[in-house]
């Protein structure tokens, strides 16, 4: 491969990669309020100790993952996520792991 070639190459790959990031969609001032509003009220409440809950949020649509160790707590989590002005739904992804 020449220079000219390999040249016109990098061009295409750095073009390529703008065009994809311009057309991802970029996540919202709102959704990141949202995100941080849900972990404060998780992280605040000193029965989630012992879970791990991740928090992302798409279009005001809460999703939560990781485990906690018991069913009523990933029952609170949702509801916690859920009184948090600008969600519209949550989608529950955790899982119930019993510890030792």
């Amino acid at each position: 491969m020449n220079a000219q070639t390999a040249f016109i190459l990098f061009l295409a790959v750095v073009a390529v990669a703008v065009v994809v990031t311009r057309l991802r969609p970029a996540r919202k001032d709102s959704d990141l309020a949202i995100t941080a509003a849900v972990n404060s009220a998780i992280l605040g409440d000193f029965r989630f100790s012992s879970s791990q809950i991740d928090v992302k949020t798409f279009d005001g649509v809460v999703i939560l993952g990781g485990f906690t160790r018991e069913h009523e707590l990933m029952q609170q989590a949702v509801e916690l996520a859920s009184a948090i002005p600008g969600v519209k739904s949550v989608d529950n992804r955790i899982s119930i792991r019993s510890g030792h």
